[in-house]
């Protein structure tokens, strides 16, 4: 295993020459070389051999650099959409904003708050569809490390953005429940929600920077966060009387509660279990 271990070092300092490696993408990298030396062993390869086709599907440090030079350049088709869903949604919950309140004390508090809270949630849900996307292509081939690594960086950028959203709106919401009721906080079953996302965005962007965790972890987790969402806004809305921020029919709530676990279980499978001409 010492052996193992310098080989890799080697390889690590072999990758450092390349410029166009970073350190965070020369981490992502590394991870996803000891993941595929970790199969190689299980399938009774010798350290040697397991490490040789490791490098191999990693791939060479100037192939690697040309190809995340073309992921600047082109980004996968579901971030696409995630970006400008959460836009539309911005421009939309805005105009309806500007529309239902008067802009004045606390209707507008209430109103920035609800928008803040909502824009947070559904940060959550847009990367977490970027990852069933994911989920549903590995089925058939695995992903490169350069996608895997972009999709991780692009997965804490939505973290920080979601989670920054909901701590304003919580924050707005406490300054509104003190205003309207007297008290910043009445542990009421939304508040609570509230509460579980912000501690669970913590958690996820604590570890996708920590490092731990694989690529195809982080996406794994982002689904995850799908179903706390959904437990803190839906299924909070069906059990509290307080404002509502939309509710579905609890038929629909645990149908989409339902899927996402199951995506979750199907990411667990092996990259291209579904492939029909496998080597």
């Amino acid at each position: 295993m010492h052996r193992l271990e310098q080989r890799i070092t080697d390889w690590r300092k072999s990758m450092t020459t390349d410029r166009g490696i970073g350190r965070e993408t020369l981490e992502e990298l590394e991870n996803h070389l000891r993941e595929i030396i970790d199969e190689n062993l299980r399938r009774g390869l010798s350290e040697s051999e397991a490490f040789q086709k490791a490098v191999a599907q990693v791939g060479s440090p100037p192939a690697i650099s040309s190809e995340y030079d073309k992921l600047t350049k082109s980004m996968w088709w579901p971030i696409q959409v995630a970006i400008w869903l959460g836009l539309s949604a911005a421009i939309a919950m805005a105009m309806l904003l500007i529309a239902r309140f008067d802009g004045k004390g606390i209707s507008l508090l209430l109103g920035v708050h609800v928008f803040t809270v909502t824009l947070g949630y559904v940060s959550v849900f847009l990367i977490g569809g970027v990852a069933i996307c994911f989920v549903c292509q590995r089925c058939f081939s695995e992903f490169s490390p350069a996608r895997l690594e972009s999709l991780s960086r692009i997965s804490f950028i939505f973290a920080g953005i979601a989670s920054g959203l909901t701590v304003v709106g919580m924050v707005l919401g406490m300054i509104w429940s003190r205003a309207e009721w007297g008290r910043f906080w009445g542990w009421d079953v939304k508040e609570i929600g509230s509460f579980c996302v912000i501690a669970w965005l913590v958690f996820f962007i604590t570890a996708q920077r920590s490092r731990r965790l694989s690529a195809r972890g982080v996406m794994l987790l982002t689904i995850f966060g799908n179903v706390v969402v959904t437990l803190a806004w839906f299924g909070a809305n069906m059990v509290s009387s307080v404002h509502g921020y939309g509710t579905p029919g609890f038929l629909t709530f645990v149908i989409g509660t339902g899927l996402n676990l199951a995506f979750l279980l199907i990411g667990l499978a092996p990259a291209g279990w579904l492939r029909l001409n496998k080597a």
